[in-house]
């Protein structure tokens, strides 16, 4: 459905007649003749609505992206431009549903609050809050929807490899913001060989009882067809038989880092293991030391957006890039103060119902 609205200004309005109803005006001047001059046009655009009735709840409980004008109110008018279950004219918001009016467009002026919603540029941004589970919302691409988003001027952060930008309240700190998530130091990559790697994995299920991660990437010329990096790199666990003391069978299950090779056996295909001379052959090996340093605290609100280094905006994220950020800071942190510092220990709300 393709609408237009209009709200009385209240500076030009001596009569008052801003959020009155149809008994109002048929008291106050003997039928339904609106002045068209009193009203701006805040809003025009299309939206997935059927009736009136879904275009009044749109716009009172969940505003489209770009909307900055006052909820929808009676005296309000709504304007159906095109519509397959509703006549096109112009509907007066009552204090009971809507009836249709005359109206004069042209006499109405734009409002400094005007959207055109089909012409509005947005970008899906992942939205993370105090005491909330991230979620991803979706902004205007201007300045003013970020600062509003984060309240108050924003601050560009890039403490991760990949190319996001944390956009936070710049004085978020100083104005005594809640403390919202921890950044910790991305991990780091320690190389070695397959063997040194098998051989540690060994060690750890044989004297410690836990598991650990490493990462094999093999070389391109392994397969007939070209694989991007991480569609070759395998995430291998220390829990496997071909790594543990005293199992029956010999398997080293691994998936592709992309997700798209998932349960591999790898002692079947590596040259390393049973793959033979004409085997996987193994690029590169190595294991991330993830100390969990904490290098800062943001406060307040903020959102994760895309920035890539050739682009100088942000943009939308990435679906995988929206899964994982939505993963690291999937709980929310409460931070206490200790001898040796902050700690900051991370909890799971007990219900969406009860986030605030």
């Amino acid at each position: 459905m393709k609408i237009r609205i209009y709200q009385v200004n209240t500076d030009r309005d001596p009569e008052r007649l801003a959020f009155m109803g149809s008994d109002f005006l048929m008291k106050k001047q003997g039928g339904m003749n609106l002045d068209s001059s009193i009203y701006d046009s805040v809003f025009e655009g299309t939206v997935e609505c059927r009736s009136l009735e879904d275009v009044y709840a749109v716009f009172n409980r969940n505003h489209p992206t770009g909307y900055k004008a006052r909820s929808l109110s009676v005296s309000d008018v709504v304007e159906v431009v095109d519509a397959d279950k509703v006549k096109a004219g112009f509907y007066f918001c009552d204090s009971f549903g809507f009836q249709e009016v005359s109206f004069e467009p042209e006499k109405a002026q734009k409002s400094e609050r005007f959207c055109d919603f089909d012409h509005l540029k947005t970008i899906e941004v992942l939205l993370v809050q105090p005491e909330k589970t991230p979620q991803l919302i979706r902004i205007e691409d201007s300045l003013a929807a970020m600062q509003r988003v984060v309240g108050g001027d924003i601050e560009e952060y890039m403490p991760f490899a990949d190319e996001v930008a944390l956009i936070c309240n710049e004085k978020g700190k100083v104005n005594g913001l809640p403390l919202n998530r921890a950044i910790y130091a991305e991990p780091v990559e320690v190389d070695m060989t397959y063997q040194e790697m098998k051989k540690h994995f060994q060690e750890v299920e044989k004297e410690y009882g836990g598991h650990v991660t490493g990462y094999i990437v093999f070389s391109q010329d392994s397969f007939t067809k070209p694989y991007s990096l991480e569609s070759r790199t395998y995430v291998v666990s220390s829990d496997n038989k071909a790594f543990q003391p005293n199992k029956g069978g010999y398997s080293i299950f691994a998936e592709a880092l992309d997700g798209t090779d998932r349960g591999v056996r790898l002692e079947q295909y590596m040259a390393d293991e049973f793959g033979g001379k004409d085997g996987w052959k193994v690029e590169r090996c190595y294991m991330k030391d993830d100390s969990r340093e904490m290098i800062d605290i943001i406060a307040g609100d903020f959102f994760i957006a895309a920035a890539p280094i050739e682009s100088g905006s942000f943009e939308s994220l990435t679906p995988a890039l929206a899964k994982k950020y939505q993963e690291k800071f999937k709980n929310p942190e409460r931070f206490f103060r200790t001898e040796t510092g902050i700690a900051a220990v991370p909890y799971k709300p007990v219900s969406k119902e009860m986030e605030r």
